[in-house]
């Protein structure tokens, strides 16, 4: 998603030399997604704090087994 981002702004820049481009608001929050991404928020999760009990409200997911192989007819 970064790079997406990357890329809008830079096309906005070469827009706006041509007066046009991106709302300043939306830019602005462009920019401050960009500074601050959410993946630095918090820390990641521990395995041995996962693998007990969970919150009545929270619902374990379980591991898919893998697909079989389909055969060629």
């Amino acid at each position: 998603m970064d790079r997406t981002l990357t890329d809008l702004l830079a096309m906005d820049a070469t827009a706006r030399r041509f007066g046009c481009g991106l709302n300043p608001r939306l830019r602005a929050a462009i920019e401050a997604d960009l500074r601050y991404p959410s993946r630095a928020a918090a820390a990641p999760p521990r395995p041995a704090a996962m693998a007990g009990p969970l919150p009545a409200n929270v619902t374990r997911l379980v591991d898919r087994s893998p697909l079989p192989e389909r055969k060629k007819a």
